[in-house]
């Protein structure tokens, strides 16, 4: 089966990537960064997280917080429907969705909480009687039962959400197992189908690939693959293919390999990287937070491996 629907693209760097920086892009950047996804013709650019990350982060730069004077700078920066902001639904009020709705956000991502889905069914309501766009994320799906997939994802579609993203968190999802869930997850809910990938195993395109081949019709990216741990999809490769493999000539590439030129010159932590540590949580399916037991007392790579085989 071929990718024949259309695909919309997220980019995650602002976000996603600041986990390489302590989420310390620049009011400037962060501005040329969204006109640059803009001009390219990349659909929505994600600007950060509201109000923080899961667990807090100390000294947490702009794009962690995305206060309303940032999320006020970037609407004047750019004129399409392409801003998109995540939360943690125990981190903001509701009076916040409505104002960041104000503001300009066009698309609200929310990360699953099975401790709060009644608090998380309120806020997709909320955010969609205003006119937003709404995505639930099923965070390390590599890591739930499949009842349990199952039972979030209906949960997600009875609440009314757009999009029900599948986050290979953890970098540990294969090709055959990322279309073997895509396509059960799709086929339960009928919904629309988002894919985060991590590149712990250097998958990351070939499960997005899969993903997509599966029915999944939204996909996140990152410039250079700037994620948290391994990584994410490097999102100038995947549109790259998307043109090359696929016959999709939708975006301007020149665009989008010269803000890669800035975000590397602006930032050393944009370059691509493979640690071996996090080699080894793919492997085992490990998240990051397993890093510092399983390292604690390794002395080498290979004890590493052998402490997370323990």
């Amino acid at each position: 089966m071929g990718i024949t629907t259309k695909v919309t693209n997220i980019d995650v760097t602002l976000r996603d990537g600041g986990y390489r920086n302590g989420f310390k892009f620049n009011e400037d950047y962060a501005k040329a960064h969204v006109r640059s996804m803009e001009q390219c013709g990349v659909e929505y650019a994600e600007i950060g997280y509201r109000n923080g990350s899961f667990k807090p982060i100390t000294d947490i730069g702009l794009t962690g917080l995305t206060p309303d004077s940032y999320i006020s700078e970037i609407r004047s920066a750019v004129t399409s429907n392409c801003i998109c902001v995540m939360a943690h639904p125990k981190n903001i009020l509701g009076e916040e969705i409505v104002r960041m709705h104000k503001l300009g956000v066009n698309m609200l991502r929310f990360c699953w909480d099975n401790n709060r889905i009644e608090l998380t069914r309120d806020y997709v309501h909320l955010a969609k009687s205003l006119g937003m766009t709404v995505c639930v994320n099923l965070t390390r799906v590599s890591h739930q039962p499949t009842k349990l997939l199952l039972a979030n994802a209906e949960a997600v579609r009875d609440f009314g959400g757009d999009v029900l993203y599948l986050a290979d968190s953890n970098g540990s999802l294969t090709p055959n197992r990322v279309w073997e869930m895509v396509n059960l997850v799709r086929g339960y809910t009928n919904m629309p189908i988002g894919f985060h990938a991590h590149d712990n195993l250097g998958l990351a395109m070939a499960n997005s690939i899969a993903a997509v081949k599966a029915g999944a019709t939204f996909i996140d990216g990152s410039l250079r693959g700037m994620g948290k741990g391994a990584g994410n999809l490097k999102l100038e490769l995947w549109l790259a293919f998307l043109r090359c493999g696929r016959g999709v000539d939708d975006y301007d590439h020149a665009s989008i390999l010269n803000q890669v030129e800035v975000l590397e010159k602006a930032d050393g932590q944009s370059r691509p990287i493979q640690p071996l540590d996090d080699l080894v949580l793919g492997l085992f399916d490990l998240t990051v937070e397993d890093k510092d037991r399983i390292i604690a007392n390794a002395e080498s790579i290979g004890q590493v491996f052998t402490n997370a085989a323990a």
